[in-house]
């Protein structure tokens, strides 16, 4: 299983709907065609309806049918009015866009495409699509075209964009255009109906609809959207969905859809959003501050809090967010936070799980207190912790910084010439400023791991112990019992950064 994000890529000059981008309409392993009659006692009679029994049943079913829409019609009605509320706010995208090749090639050029909704903002007057960050990705304004519900198209004036909620806002130079009213994300229930609309494989201003299958999703496949709290729905997403709306019953946008889990790159039932409260939050950041930025603690978190780490602090199942590590000289170390110790509670909200917590102190307004509740010693304590800028809250680099960056020297173990990952490194590798681990500078073909380690990959973990520095992952690889290894390596490809894990013999 796959996730990947509901976009499109053209090559160039293959816009159109359909056009170049490899679906076909219809195909499921044969031919349409009509169905053949049931068959009968006798021949099959060609000509005028005959009267007679069968006459007379076909006549009842359709009478108790007509009997059972009259009272079933205001539901069809209610998804009638929903789409013609909201698809006059739905818009489809087209960035025009270059690879990046290798030295002396040609620059290829295409188009990628997907889809957004038209809003407003509290922060600032006039109108703006609201979209995913992928989308836009390395366009310009005057690269991107944004086609209305009516055919007109026009080219935002300016641009905002953030890789780790993967939300891009877009203004336009106009004010007399329908906007979609947005919803509260944290009411929707699952099994709640909700629709779908965008331009899946270009087909612009389609609508599907379904019901929220989960929520609070997260998906290691893309490790570059650190803001993870994702709607599920069964709502048809595909390709050319991404940044489209997803609406409640009362056509208010309740996520902005993103990507999707599937075997065959198409829609198989599993569709993620980003929550409105979310998107709606990093579109106001970004419209009044040029940046998001987010609110911290200074702790690294447990992504594998399982029931056994649960019964081991007395908690009868995995609750709230489990601390791994507190940096020094943070909000979290002057609070008096230790390692171990599960969040359970912060600013008087419940919280669910790692990313809940993540995103509720990323919104909280930096350089406020809140009332953290804990589970410590098999009780609940509270205390008081003061947020800061989340990029304050990082910590130091593992290995000193006192050393010149240029004296650093590359690790060699079982065949991997690995350096340590740093915030400045991270950047230039295409990852996540946020980004840990050891990165693989070679790999050499005799090496034990050479069948799945390649140049660029990041050792994130080994046997889910997190790494922060090269010599720290040489140790653990380097191990000398028959214990098979379990390693987590994080890749970067086409923009993105991929999760995978592997077990070693």
């Amino acid at each position: 299983m796959k996730i990947q994000p509901a976009s499109i890529i053209l090559a160039a000059g293959s816009l159109g709907v359909g056009l170049g981008v490899g679906f076909q309409v219809g195909r499921g392993g044969g031919a349409i065609s009509a169905q053949a009659a049931a068959r009968d006692d006798g021949p099959v009679q060609l000509g005028a309806p005959q009267a007679g029994r069968v006459q007379e049943s076909d006549a009842r079913a359709y009478d108790e049918l007509k009997q059972e829409y009259e009272r079933f019609k205001h539901v069809d009605r209610m998804f009638e009015l929903v789409a013609r509320a909201v698809r006059p706010t739905v818009v489809h995208i087209v960035t025009q866009k270059t690879s990046r090749q290798e030295e002396g090639q040609r620059v290829r050029k295409f188009e990628e495409t997907g889809s957004g909704v038209i809003v407003r903002s509290d922060k600032a007057s006039g109108l703006f699509v609201l979209t995913n960050h992928h989308v836009v990705e390395g366009g310009k304004p005057n690269r991107i075209r944004v086609f209305l519900h009516d055919g007109r198209a026009l080219t935002p004036v300016k641009m905002w964009s953030d890789v780790m909620a993967d939300v891009a806002v877009l203004k336009l130079d106009r004010d007399d255009l329908p906007s979609a009213r947005l919803g509260d994300s944290d009411v929707v229930q699952v099994g709640s109906w909700v629709l779908a609309l965008g331009s899946p494989f270009g087909l612009t201003h389609s609508v599907s609809q379904g019901i929220i299958s989960a929520r609070g999703r997260h998906m290691d496949e893309l490790a570059d959207v650190e803001n993870q709290d994702f709607l599920q729905t069964d709502a048809a997403i595909n390709p050319g969905n991404s940044g489209g709306p997803l609406v409640n019953m009362l056509g208010e946008v309740v996520g902005v859809n993103n990507s999707i889990a599937s075997s065959h790159g198409g829609n198989e039932g599993v569709g993620f959003s980003i929550p409105i409260n979310l998107a709606r939050w990093i579109m106001d950041e970004l419209i009044a501050h040029g940046r998001v930025p987010r609110g911290g603690l200074g702790v690294v978190l447990d992504d594998d809090f399982r029931p056994e780490k649960a019964a081991a602090r007395g908690l009868d199942r995995p609750q709230g967010a489990l601390i791994h590590r507190v940096n020094p000289d943070t909000p979290a170390a002057r609070a008096g936070l230790r390692d171990g110790d599960v969040v359970l509670r912060f600013g008087g909200t419940p919280i669910q799980d790692l990313n809940h917590l993540i995103n509720t102190v990323s919104m909280f307004p930096i350089g406020q207190p809140a009332e953290l509740v804990i589970w410590r010693d098999a009780r609940e304590t509270k205390l008081q912790v003061t947020v800061d800028d989340r990029e304050k809250t990082l910590g130091p680099p593992t290995e000193p910084e006192s050393e010149p960056r240029d004296a650093e020297k590359a690790t060699v173990a079982m065949g991997l010439e690995l350096t340590t990952l740093d915030a400045e490194s991270a950047v230039g590798q295409g990852f996540p400023k946020s980004t840990r681990g050891a990165l693989v500078a070679a790999v050499d073909p005799r090496s034990p791991f050479a069948s799945i380690c390649q140049a660029g990959d990041v050792i994130a973990s080994v046997n889910e112990q997190p790494i922060q520095a090269a010599a720290e992952a040489a140790r653990l690889l380097a191990h000398e019992d028959a214990a098979p290894l379990l390693i987590t390596i994080d890749r970067p490809a086409n923009g993105r950064v991929e999760r995978h894990i592997f077990r070693v013999p």
